[in-house]
């Protein structure tokens, strides 16, 4: 009877604490990614109920939001795998700039920068989103000026949200390129019309290496706060530069 209860208590011992480290485990992932921060007093007040609602709110759609199923259960590896076989099989731009995404997502960002410039070598060499797409990995890979060549041949004509974009591009070449006098009168009208927190981050990258740190220090801190304040679909989008601002405020950032 005795040794019956006494191995009882040692189960719920080992569930009380592997419960334990999957809240911390929570927490630290609340901090990591910048969820606001009202998850911490949910985890704390009610753990188990506290978690389930947090993996079934902010984690599971994170999971299955480009794509849905099972795709991005699957290790990056893997994807990454399968869309090169995918390329043998049916080489299309679509199938090449998603390879591209998911290299520089894994951080192979001058294999992805070369997979995408393979798109001009067909059909689609003088297609404008392809050049405009071919000229971002082209930055992400440090490679200016040659961003700078295939944003030259873009032509705009009458699509707005792709004239914004290349408008974008242009200032981030001139970021890369040092020439901070041409870049920050490009950023500063356009980070209010195109959606998302890289044309902010970048002009804060500008004014920083140009001397005005305290007012990139103010954007960074900026687009931390409104990561916490936003959305899922809104933090699902804009990690990467919630991230890059903390790295930059640290002074961490390459």
């Amino acid at each position: 009877m005795i040794e019956s209860i006494l191995s009882d208590w040692s189960v719920f011992g080992v569930i009380a604490k592997l419960l334990w480290l999957v809240q911390l485990a929570l927490i630290v992932h609340v901090f990591k990614t910048g969820r606001p921060f009202w998850w911490l007093w949910i985890l704390l007040i009610a753990p188990v109920i506290g978690g389930i609602a947090y993996v079934l709110i902010e984690l599971l759609p994170n999971l299955s939001a480009s794509g849905g199923g099972f795709t991005l259960w699957k290790p990056r590896a893997w994807r990454i795998r399968e869309l090169r076989a995918g390329l043998e099989e049916t080489d299309t731009v679509k199938l090449r700039l998603r390879l591209a995404a998911e290299l520089l997502a894994g951080g192979e960002t001058a294999e992805a920068c070369t997979v995408a410039e393979a798109c001009l070598n067909g059909a689609f060499r003088d297609d404008p989103h392809t050049l405009a797409n071919v000229a971002r990995y082209r930055l992400e890979a440090g490679k200016f000026s040659e961003a700078q060549t295939a944003l030259a041949q873009v032509k705009v004509e009458a699509d707005r949200m792709l004239g914004n974009e290349v408008t974008f591009l242009r200032g981030w070449a001139f970021v890369q390129a040092g020439r901070h006098a041409e870049a920050q009168p490009i950023l500063r009208p356009i980070e209010s019309v195109l959606l998302g927190e890289q044309p902010r981050y970048f002009l804060a990258v500008s004014l920083a290496q140009s001397g005005a740190k305290p007012e990139a220090r103010a954007i960074w801190e900026d687009i931390r706060k409104r990561f916490r304040r936003a959305g899922r679909g809104w933090r699902r989008a804009e990690q990467r530069w919630f991230k890059l601002a903390g790295e930059r405020l640290k002074g961490t950032a390459p």
